[in-house]
């Protein structure tokens, strides 16, 4: 890969691809196409890949998201195919033109145009209508958010992501719709089989249920992610890390506002492109049966695969 594909809802710094390859030790790109071989290689041998030819712009972004492991990317891929059949619910069945319009009306997650100068990209998520109680639905949010992730593993080239979740209009009834369950899932799914790579979550205060919502959040995470949390009393707190000039105007930005920012990264969404290559991307699940390792969940997930138990204090 030696450009990007253009993109009206990001913007990108010189020589982007270049350090980011950089950063995760692949200046040689002879290292990195061997690398890309090798990774091919494997897949073909899968047994219980349904599809076992990949493009190969996204198997290098899951590589760079992977820290140039290759084999943390097969375990990642392997995971996401896997989860494809477990969690469909997440997963699969997208109807993006259609769906993500009612989450839309209470909640707006979008990816700021500009990268930070370390080639990071910062998203930012809230619940804007608390009072929407009739539609607020956190499976529909994560799945706009997984639908987001598939572009951006196709469009972008980053180092990885600064998340800014604002919490403050989250009132009892919209954490009584926030399933803690569902939430673990949910991480799961982004942090180890999609490959958002973290390096801060962002949290906004300002509800009177907010220890309850972080304990939530915490919750869903490992340790080493509880550790990147930041919270922040208020929007100036976040400038300290993340420059203005990259922030909606909502967050005292320069920037649009994160529902123009939210309306655009929809259109963008909602293109044949996109919405052909989620199709596509659906198939690629795995038959249990045909796996030659047995016990994938707990291997996996240190879990077993129906996530039917977690405990919140």
């Amino acid at each position: 890969m030696n450009k990007l594909p253009a993109s009206d809802i990001l913007e990108f710094n010189p020589n982007q691809i270049n350090e980011v390859r950089q950063l995760f030790n692949y200046g040689d790109v002879t290292k990195l196409e061997q690398d890309l071989d090798n990774f091919e290689n494997w897949i073909e041998k899968q047994n219980h890949f349904l599809v076992r030819r990949f493009d190969r712009n996204y198997l290098e972004r899951l590589l760079m998201a992977s820290k140039g492991s290759v084999e943390i990317a097969k375990k990642r891929l392997d995971k996401l195919c896997s989860f494809r059949r477990a969690l469909p619910e997440y997963l699969t069945n997208f109807d993006v033109r259609h769906e993500f319009a009612a989450t839309m009306k209470w909640s707006y997650s979008c990816i700021m145009p500009k990268p930070t100068p370390d080639n990071y990209r910062v998203l930012v998520t809230q619940v804007h209508d608390p009072d929407a109680l009739d539609i607020i639905d956190f499976t529909q949010y994560y799945r706009f958010n997984i639908s987001l992730m598939d572009y951006m593993f196709n469009h972008d080239y980053n180092a990885g992501y600064e998340v800014i979740f604002d919490t403050r209009n989250f009132t009892l009834g919209v954490v009584s719709k926030l399933n803690p369950l569902a939430m673990k899932k949910a991480a799961t799914i982004f942090l180890e089989a999609i490959g958002l790579r973290l390096k801060c979550l962002h949290v906004i205060s300002g509800s009177k249920l907010f220890d309850v919502v972080l304990t939530i959040i915490k919750q869903a995470l490992t340790e080493k992610l509880v550790n990147r949390i930041i919270v922040h009393d208020n929007i100036e707190s976040i400038h300290k890390y993340i420059s203005p000039d990259l922030l909606p105007a909502d967050y005292g930005g320069k920037g649009r506002s994160i529902k123009d920012l939210c309306e655009s990264t929809l259109k963008e969404m909602c293109s044949e492109e996109h919405i052909e290559r989620l199709k596509a991307s659906e198939r690629a699940m795995t038959s249990e049966s045909h796996r030659i390792t047995l016990k994938f969940d707990e291997e996996y997930l240190g879990m077993p695969g129906s996530f039917k138990t977690l405990n919140v204090d």
